[in-house]
């Protein structure tokens, strides 16, 4: 019998090119197991600035292919940095984008995970918990969390990958639940 893959979206929400929350998306992927495919959204950069302005017929074309790829996916987890104790800028950017224009939320009844990496003792803990909020205002169906990593930059090897046993185990754990949330919802 063949199982219908279930397809995640993983959103980081930095830029940085050795982005220790991209690393963890990247770790996630690489640990799916079938029937659960990892897509890694990579254009985050192209994404502008929210102006209302810019909704309907002005919407930029990056911004239309978020929220397909959103709708398309069957649940989202998202992996942020904390910056000043808060989400990132270009996290809530891409969520502003996502929920709109009102009432067409592509987040709508979508299961979404968040996790987050930081040097700190913390684990991105703070952003986690705001990030959790604005999807909930997003209409996103929030699954487990708050995740934090801890000392994120103790846990990757010389190739820059996360290879530490307790973050490997949160992340099957995370993509389990997602994956159940996604069958449960079918």
């Amino acid at each position: 019998m063949n199982e219908q893959p279930i397809r995640i979206l993983a959103i980081p929400g930095s830029l940085r090119r050795d982005s220790y929350n991209t690393m963890l998306l990247e770790a996630a992927r690489r640990l799916a197991p079938s029937p659960i495919e990892v897509d890694v959204f990579d254009g985050a950069g192209q994404i502008p600035l929210f102006n209302q302005d810019s909704e309907g017929e002005l919407t930029p074309g990056t911004v239309l292919e978020l929220r397909a790829r959103i709708r398309a996916a069957d649940a989202v987890l998202i992996a942020s940095p904390e910056y000043n104790g808060s989400i990132t800028g270009v996290l809530k950017n891409l969520i502003d984008w996502a929920s709109r224009p009102y009432g067409q939320s592509a987040f709508e009844g979508k299961p979404v995970s968040v996790i987050g990496a930081s040097p700190s003792r913390f684990g991105a803990l703070r952003s986690q918990e705001t990030t959790i909020g604005v999807l909930t205002s997003a209409q996103a169906t929030v699954v487990g969390g708050p995740h934090p990593v801890k000392q994120v930059f103790r846990l990757v090897d010389p190739e820059g990958r996360i290879g530490d046993p307790a973050t490997l185990s949160m992340l099957r754990d995370v993509l389990a639940e997602l994956s159940s949330a996604v069958t449960l919802d079918v």
